[in-house]
């Protein structure tokens, strides 16, 4: 009996699991905005740097997300407003020049990765510029859960990857490289990926100088700072690029609108806006599709690490 008693009361006492719901939470409509400023001019979207902020968890630099945006003007606006709609382009040069910088940032750490298993930064992503000349960054917007008045959240760390050449760390870039840059699509150039067979021979090595080194005190130092800082708060509070469409509204004589791009594939979920006047915060709004990635739809643009 005693026996009996003791298993009841450890029955009892047993904490009660946590419930679970019939779905996955994730915020897949986000308005967006520029901190410190309007929508107006060039303007950069990150879907996952905008997915992570919103839904504090991290959603990965390196996919292909399925996204649309939609123009969503204050009904007081009584001007002709156009917004322009470029992406990264679904293509193969996009997707392969992708995957040899991810191959070479991935060999560069492999030493440092081996030395310093216990000191890596948990948030660590490839993430490369988007190399667009002048153009603002685009964040979420949240609203006031009093008064529902608009704010724009730029929230944690988002840090370029780095590579060492020659003992100086080098970021990836989309655009024309500059200074301490290294351009993803030239370097995919050199590889060779255009060449004639046998006519024309490649003499010139992708990122030569990145792997010359074993251990590398840069490489090292980035592998610890750079991600070890999540990419949302830390505490709760709330030419490769192709042109998707053109949004507009006209309210004045022709009465005419175009409101949203319908669903389209974004390589590295990066998108650009232009507009031909400043549009107040919110006025643009990303979706992204549902899918199976933490609740999105994304595919990789190349092998990932395990997480």
């Amino acid at each position: 009996m005693a026996n009996k008693k003791a298993q009841t009361k450890n029955k009892q006492s047993a904490p009660k699991k946590q419930h679970t719901p019939d779905y996955f939470p994730v915020q897949r409509n986000i308005a967006l905005g520029v901190d410190g400023g309007s929508l107006n001019g060039t303007l950069v979207g990150d879907t996952g740097k905008l997915l992570s902020i919103t839904n504090r968890r991290l959603y990965r630099y390196g996919k292909m997300y399925e996204i649309k945006i939609d123009l969503d003007v204050d009904v007081t606006v009584g001007i002709d407003t156009e917004v322009e709609v470029y992406a990264l382009a679904n293509i193969w040069d996009v997707q392969r020049a992708y995957a040899l910088a991810k191959k070479t940032y991935d060999e560069a750490y492999q030493d440092e990765r081996a030395t310093l298993s216990g000191n890596q930064s948990r948030w660590e992503d490839f993430r490369i510029d988007h190399g667009v000349n002048g153009a603002a960054t685009l964040d979420p917007v949240t609203f006031d859960r009093d008064t529902l008045a608009s704010s724009v959240r730029n929230e944690g760390e988002h840090d370029l990857s780095i590579v060492d050449e020659n003992g100086v760390g080098h970021s990836f870039t989309w655009g024309s490289p500059v200074g301490n840059q290294l351009g993803v699509i030239s370097e995919w150039d050199k590889a060779g990926n255009v060449s004639a067979d046998p006519e024309s021979i490649s003499t010139t090595a992708p990122y030569a100088g990145v792997n010359s080194d074993q251990l590398s005190s840069v490489e090292a130092t980035a592998l610890g700072q750079r991600g070890n800082l999540p990419p949302y708060a830390q505490g709760t509070s709330g030419d490769i690029y192709v042109r998707v469409a053109s949004l507009y509204h006209k309210p004045g004589a022709t009465g005419m609108s175009r409101l949203s791009t319908g669903f389209f594939p974004a390589s590295c979920g990066l998108f650009l806006l232009k507009t031909n006047s400043a549009l107040s915060t919110g006025s643009v709004r990303l979706t992204v599709k549902s899918g199976d990635y933490k609740g999105v739809m994304a595919l990789d643009m190349a092998q990932e690490l395990e997480e």
